[in-house]
This record gives structure tokens, sequence and C-alpha cells, in this order.
């Protein structure tokens, strides 16, 4: 098992990857979960699906076991931003206006996670291997790209994989149900303390 960072600038190395990352997460959200997400052919994707984004995928070859996404906080492209804030600004409907306890960040150093999964049918010991990858990837994307804080909305029980994998997790706003799942919007850090734990 490996993690792969994707960007656009090195699509010609990663191959068919970044379309397999997709193809899994359109299982995980759309078939698993039931969610009313943007696809086609199998493969889930939105508006937050731009050049500005970094994946991150844990996997063999090209079977994806988990994975997510890292936006920052200053994207924009076309009347998309990023999910929180544009949640906050009435541009998604299916989100509550009052998602985040402050006004959206815009900040070079806040960057959002979104789409955090990993595979259901791991068994437990394969699911922390890869829980303690996410967290791993965490720690070398804040190193590599300067990320100080990262801001995610995920679901209350992938917030707790979260603190799992070494992530200092604090709500930044009210829970809500969507999808089927109780979510909430939270502040992550990385928990240094708790990275060298998993190292070790």
């Amino acid at each position: 098992m490996q993690s792969t960072e994707i960007t656009f600038d090195n699509l010609g190395e990663t191959g068919t990857l970044l379309t397999e990352l997709l193809r899994a997460r359109y299982h995980h959200f759309i078939e698993a979960r039931g969610w009313k997400l943007p696809n086609i052919r199998g493969l889930e994707f939105d508006q937050y699906d731009t050049p500005e984004s970094i994946y991150c995928s844990i996997h063999e070859g090209m079977t994806v076991y988990g994975g997510f996404r890292v936006t920052p906080t200053t994207a924009h492209c076309i009347n998309a931003s990023y999910m929180l804030r544009d949640a906050q600004l009435g541009l998604l409907p299916d989100l509550p206006l009052g998602i985040l306890d402050e006004p959206a960040p815009q900040d070079p150093r806040t960057w959002e996670v979104s789409r955090v999964f990993i595979d259901d049918t791991l068994s437990s010991s394969e699911r922390m291997r890869v829980r303690d990858e996410l967290g791993l990837n965490f720690a070398r994307l804040a190193k590599e790209w300067n990320i100080n804080a990262f801001l995610c909305l995920t679901s209350v029980s992938a917030a707790l994989l979260m603190r799992r994998a070494g992530l200092k997790a604090s709500p930044a706003g009210p829970r809500f149900e969507a999808g089927g799942e109780i979510c909430q919007a939270y502040h992550l850090k990385i928990d240094t303390r708790g990275q060298r734990s998993h190292a070790a």
C-alpha cells in the first residue's frame, strides 16, 4: 500500500490514478451512502475539482483504498471558491448558511479538506493502515505547501477518524444533517505528538 500526491501538474506521471480516485469517490459517497453528487460514467466530481486542488490517494496499483482533496481558501474558479465559503454565501442550497461560526477565511495558509474516505470493505487492520497514511499525508502536505491549518466539512464519525490519524479537530460550526449523516465543520491542525506515536 502506498500514497500518492496528485496535482494537475503531475498527471503525466500519475496516469489514471486521479480517474480511479474519482471512481472510488463515486462508490463511497454515491453508491454506498446515497449522496446526491455530480457524476458521470461512474466518476464523482464537483466544481472544486480544479487545478487549484491537490489530491491524496492511498492505493495499491490502481486500486484506491482511501483519499482526500485539499483546496486553498484563496481558490477562485468562475463563480466557485471553496465549499464552506460558498455554503456560507448561499451558493450551495443543500448546506446551511450558518455552516461556520465565523466568516469563511481566505488565507493562503488555510486550506479546506474535503472528500475524505476510507474503503468500507477493508478489514479493521487495513483501515488502520489507510488511516495512518492519511494522517502522514496531511502532515507532509502541510510542510510541503506551507499550510498552517485545515478547515473541513465532514461527518462526525469521519472527524473521529481524523483525530485517530493524528489531527487535532475542533468544531468550526454547528452540527446538521446532510445525506443521512450528522455533519459538522471542523478546524484541523497537525498533532505532531500524535504523528510521532503513529510513526513509532
